[in-house]
């Protein structure tokens, strides 16, 4: 589980209202991610050339 207090008192954010959210969305969503196949991973990629215009 990812520490969001620590990730926000990092960023200034401190704070339950803040970090309550995302401890419960976490909570929720990661078991759920745990039986995802690997081809049904959302992933992004970047293309420098893509991007450079060539």
């Amino acid at each position: 589980m990812t520490d969001w207090k620590a990730l926000a008192q990092a960023a200034g954010l401190a704070g339950e209202r803040v970090t309550g959210p995302l401890e419960t969305i976490e909570a929720v969503f990661r078991p759920l991610t745990e039986n995802l196949p690997p081809e049904l991973e959302p992933a992004c990629t970047f293309d420098p050339e893509e991007t450079a215009g060539g």
